[in-house]
């Protein structure tokens, strides 16, 4: 069952970058991290953080920072950020996956984020929660279907590691607004279990629409904390309706 491949690899790349580091596709460690290029206090992305590839300037299309919450902290995110977050998430050496079916998914290489026309992405950080928001064009593939039925092509995969040793991801839909020409959202957990035998569970929200040749995807997350599903559809509502404003 291939069709997961796209959209769990783009979660980890997506939160690599967004103060949580994956050690593989669509798991992340428990220690978090300043998002990188430092923060930014801006009501605005700053637009020298190389935010898009190819011709089509989505910078614009982004969220304001008072769209996160007083006190939210929104740092730029480059191009150069995300495809090294996705080498990351892609970094399978020595893991062993089950079932099978979740085990091709997850080794299926992500689409190069450098065949992308353009790209223009963010993180939020507000206490224990970072949220990411990317805006993309020429995105391969059909990202909407393949979200959609990620839950059902593989609910749960364990994947075992030496360097993280067992994680298991438990993936479920996730209801949101129908917008654009297609939305779709999973709610996605990871429970790490390290050689010591500690464990830690990061729950994650992710959600994609589409508008025309536009992809919005918002993923959010929280180390030692929760993930509001209510705000989390809002915002991505509000997302959608702000780049549509913004961009058409």
């Amino acid at each position: 069952m291939m069709q997961p491949r796209r959209p769990l690899l783009a979660l980890a790349a997506a939160l690599a970058v967004a103060g949580c580091s994956s050690t593989v596709e669509g798991t992340a460690s428990p220690s978090p991290t300043e998002p990188s290029g430092g923060s930014s206090s801006s009501s605005a992305p700053s637009s020298s953080a190389e935010p898009t590839g190819g011709g089509d300037d989505l910078t614009a299309g982004l969220l304001p920072q008072d769209a996160f919450g007083a006190g939210a902290v929104v740092t730029p995110i480059s191009q150069s950020d995300l495809e090294a977050g996705a080498a990351v998430g892609t970094d399978l050496d020595g893991a062993t996956i089950t079932p099978e079916s979740c085990a091709q998914a997850v080794a299926e290489s992500q689409p190069s984020v450098t065949d992308l026309t353009g790209v223009a992405a963010q993180a939020a950080t507000s206490g224990t929660t970072v949220t990411a928001q990317l805006l993309t064009t020429g995105t391969p593939g059909d990202p909407v279907a393949e979200l959609a039925a990620a839950a059902t092509a593989c609910p749960q995969a364990t994947i075992t590691s030496p360097d993280i040793g067992t994680a298991t991801i438990t993936l479920a839909a996730l209801q949101v607004p129908a917008l654009g020409d297609g939305s779709a959202g999973l709610a996605y957990t990871t429970t790490v279990s390290a050689p010591d035998g500690s464990q830690i569970a990061v729950p994650a929200l992710y959600a994609v629409v589409a508008d025309g040749d536009r992809l919005l995807s918002m993923i959010s997350t929280s180390i030692g904390g929760t993930v509001d599903q209510a705000a989390f559809t809002a915002l991505v509502q509000q997302a959608f309706e702000y780049q549509a404003q913004q961009l058409d």
